[in-house]
């Protein structure tokens, strides 16, 4: 890393710290509590194979400390996440988490082995760690768009983890500022574009939520992409119970209609953790007004 390096910049340098911070408050926020209320594991799933799939090269290639240390923190972060959803399993909503994992994961696998630019297995993994960065908030935003309250730590966590990947659009912006046609990675690019304009309509339905669940101030993309995940569930339920019988393990491929009610119910347990959390921020709000840095 030297200082005449553009990729070495304050977007970069800011959007790694505040990837960090929230990812760090999200476990944090969960094991003060011991709840999982509110947090989505299909996220840290997708996250943990994006993280695995993008760092292979800590173990092929010399890296400095800053990269080592963060890529690392990702995945080990990540993983004890979901080690808090095992171990604090009494408080988490299965049915409420109802993305369809298969949906997702199969289609992007292929999309970047179709895609990937090089030869080897390495590049493809690089690829897909790419193409699917962008879908792996989406389970957590279903879980804040149905929720009859939202948790504050859930938002706040989005908000860091959602937020860091803006910066690095303005990152790019800058470098090929600078190098001009030197300079390009339309794999990033697109799947930036994709996870900034989700997060950004995440920002307005938060914005105008409402105590009561229901499509009130929804914008059209989070109708498309709640009317989605409920198509993907009863599809895969039909399809895995006509040629096997059963649903594929561990809510894999999203809940079925059986799932329907439960995952329309009011969560007791969420909505006490975010009325205190509320409470928190307003009382941290208030004692720190009188202060100046």
């Amino acid at each position: 890393m030297t200082t005449l390096d553009p990729s070495w910049n304050v977007f970069r340098l800011v959007a790694d710290f505040l990837h960090l911070a929230g990812m760090g408050f999200g476990l944090a926020a969960i094991l003060t509590s011991r709840s999982v209320a509110g947090f989505s594991r299909k996220t840290q799933v997708l996250f943990q194979c994006v993280f695995v799939s993008r760092y292979l090269d800590v173990f092929t290639s010399h890296q400095g400390l800053y990269l080592l240390f963060f890529k690392i923190s990702f995945n080990l972060i990540t993983a004890f996440m979901l080690w808090t959803f095992t171990k604090l399993h009494q408080s988490y909503d299965a049915a409420a988490d109802s993305c369809n994992l298969m949906a997702m994961i199969l289609p992007v696998a292929i999309l970047a082995w179709v895609t990937a630019e090089g030869e080897g297995f390495r590049e493809e993994a690089w690829t897909f760690s790419e193409l699917l960065e962008p879908l792996a908030l989406i389970p957590q935003y279903i879980i804040c768009y149905r929720a009859s309250k939202v948790r504050p730590a859930a938002v706040i966590y989005v908000l860091a983890v959602g937020g860091y990947r803006c910066l690095y659009v303005c990152n790019w912006i800058y470098k090929r500022y600078l190098l001009h046609g030197a300079y390009h990675d339309y794999t990033s690019w697109i799947g930036g574009m994709v996870e900034c304009i989700i997060f950004f309509d995440f920002l307005v339905r938060i914005s105008q939520r409402r105590e009561v669940i229901g499509s009130i101030g929804a914008s059209p993309l989070g109708q498309i992409m709640l009317l989605l995940d409920d198509s993907a569930g009863r599809l895969s339920e039909k399809i895995e119970m006509k040629t096997m019988g059963r649903r594929i393990p561990f809510g894999l491929s999203g809940p079925g209609s059986q799932d329907d009610e439960h995952a329309r119910k009011q969560w007791d347990v969420s909505d006490k953790l975010g009325e205190e959390e509320g409470c928190n921020l307003l009382t941290l709000a208030d004692g720190d007004s009188g202060h100046t840095l």
